[in-house]
This record gives C-alpha cells, sequence and structure tokens, in this order.
C-alpha cells in the first residue's frame, strides 16, 4: 500500500481495461478482494500513517466501485478521464424530438391513476424507458470508442433524463405493490 497506488485511476484498481463495457463478476471479484487486503481493520496495530493509508485506501476502493459498478456513473467517469469537465458534459445540446420524448413519458407516468389497468401500463412504461437506456448506453459506447466525445457526452446527459424517470417508475411500481398487500 502507497500513497502512489491512491492516484491510480478507477480501472488501473481494479485491473480492467479502460473502457465502458466491462465484466461485472471480475468487478465484484476484485473489489471483495482488494476489501479483504486493505480494510482498515486489518491495519488497527499499525502505525498513524498505515492506519490513515488503508482508510484513504478503503474510502477509494469504495468510491471507484460504485463508480464503476454501475452504467452512468462509469460512463461520466470516462469522459473525466478523458477530459471532459462536469460542465462540458451538462452544457451539451439536447435535441428537441428527446426532449418531447421525456415530456411524453413524464405525462405517462403522471396519469398513470387514470388508466384501468396501471400496473400494466406502469410495467409497459418500465418496458418502454429500459429499452431506451440500454439504446443510449449503446450510441455512447460506439461515440466513447470512436473518440466522439461530444456525442458520448450528449448520451450520458439523455442517460441522466431517463433514469431519474425510471428510478421514479420504480419508486411508483414499489408503492402500488405495496398498497396492494
Amino acid at each position: 500500500m502507497s500513497l502512489l497506488e491512491l492516484q491510480k485511476n478507477y480501472f488501473q484498481l481494479f485491473d480492467l481495461s479502460v473502457g465502458f463495457a466491462l465484466d461485472q463478476a471480475q468487478l465484484g471479484e476484485r473489489y471483495r478482494q482488494l476489501q479483504k487486503e486493505l480494510h482498515p481493520d486489518r491495519y488497527a496495530s499499525g502505525t498513524a500513517h498505515e492506519q490513515r493509508l488503508a482508510v484513504q485506501y478503503s474510502a477509494l476502493i469504495n468510491e471507484a466501485y460504485a463508480t464503476l459498478r454501475k452504467a452512468l456513473p462509469r460512463a461520466l467517469y470516462l469522459l473525466e478521464l478523458a477530459g471532459m469537465s462536469k460542465e462540458d458534459i451538462s452544457g451539451q445540446q439536447i435535441d428537441g424530438s428527446f426532449l418531447m420524448s421525456q415530456i411524453d413519458l413524464r405525462e405517462k407516468l403522471v396519469s398513470l391513476d387514470e388508466v384501468v389497468d396501471p400496473e400494466t401500463a406502469l410495467e409497459q412504461l418500465i418496458t418502454d424507458i429500459s429499452g431506451d437506456v440500454n439504446q443510449l448506453h449503446d450510441q455512447f459506447s460506439r461515440a466513447y470508442s470512436a473518440g466522439e466525445l461530444a456525442a458520448a457526452a450528449s448520451a450520458c446527459v439523455k442517460l441522466q433524463y431517463l433514469e431519474k424517470l425510471l428510478l421514479e417508475a420504480e419508486q411508483l411500481e414499489s408503492r402500488l405493490i405495496d398498497s396492494q398487500t
């Protein structure tokens, strides 16, 4: 354990190739291995410096794992590694047709209580949103691989919209299930 290791990027930390697609099983296995080796409890009898490094390293491991584990944070991190700032990413122009589809999806979500079978309508809405999310994952991956960072960033911004909407739909689904029990 050294200060140099604290400066590795998240992919290096987990011995993974830098890229959007990654092996989740390998990521999880490496995470558990690093946690086992470097957990602060293992350094409780060490020097104050070793204890401090263990805490820092453990925090880095947790942050890196949380970032790489999910597609959107991983995509944003890849753009950051490529030199894009958060302002560069959030400043991407979103086409009007995408924004109109977002308004349409949000209206469907809000008006679910007005349909005859809200559970089925909600299930279909979640399926549709999930399909759009998967398409954007592919779009990001292709653009990033081709070095088209603006297009990759645009896909990330769209993913942020869709993932927020998907989360809201899934929360509504949980409330509907809870109300039936």
